[in-house]
């Protein structure tokens, strides 16, 4: 959710008056709208993003910073996602009206959120960039932009139609090893 971040009345400042913002935490939303009563077009929720209570396309553009990670928490493997966080990501999803943006940050890899996001059927075009100072040691964000109704390029839906393959079979357990007659382990244990 958007916690106690000025993001929200940053936005605001720039010029963007309609502006709505949820958290699932009441005290956070109540202290957020006190801090920006003055700001009229801030809207404020209690609202868990895994149980939106908004209409599907309710908004132009949907910015998040870190919020669908609360979905992959659970999972044990990023690349296979429950039934549950898929279809909890595709609601999240749905809230972008046709023409609209979705923006997310990560501030890890992208690497498990790319083939989630590219899938045909959202709809929508897909681009990330690693944004960052450029140091080697310093810690870099990842924005992914979506926009729904333009063309997913065909590298991406490549990316996204992994999801979708059942995962390869395991490797065959090694064969043991074949036991070593030549040495007595009983001799050779120093007491």
């Amino acid at each position: 959710g958007c916690g106690n971040s000025a993001l929200s009345h940053d936005l605001h400042e720039l010029g963007y008056t309609d502006v709505t913002s949820i958290d699932f935490s009441p005290a956070c939303i109540a202290a957020m709208r006190a801090r920006y009563a003055r700001c009229p077009g801030l809207r404020w929720a209690v609202m868990d993003i895994r149980a939106l209570a908004f209409p599907d396309a309710s908004f132009d553009v949907v910015l998040e910073k870190g919020t669908l990670d609360v979905l992959m928490v659970e999972e044990t493997d990023p690349w296979r996602v429950s039934p549950q966080a898929a279809a909890a990501m595709r609601r999240v999803l749905a809230e972008v009206r046709g023409g609209g943006t979705w923006a997310g940050c990560r501030g890890w890899t992208p690497s498990p959120f790319g083939p989630h996001y590219a899938q045909e059927a959202f709809g929508w075009s897909l681009r990330h960039a690693a944004c960052g100072d450029g140091d080697a040691g310093a810690l870099h964000y990842f924005l992914y932009v979506m926009r729904k109704g333009q063309p997913l390029d065909p590298r991406d839906a490549a990316l996204g139609r992994r999801l979708h393959r059942p995962p390869p079979a395991p490797a065959p357990p090694a064969a043991p090893a074949p036991p070593d007659d030549d040495e007595d382990y009983l001799l050779a244990i120093q007491l």
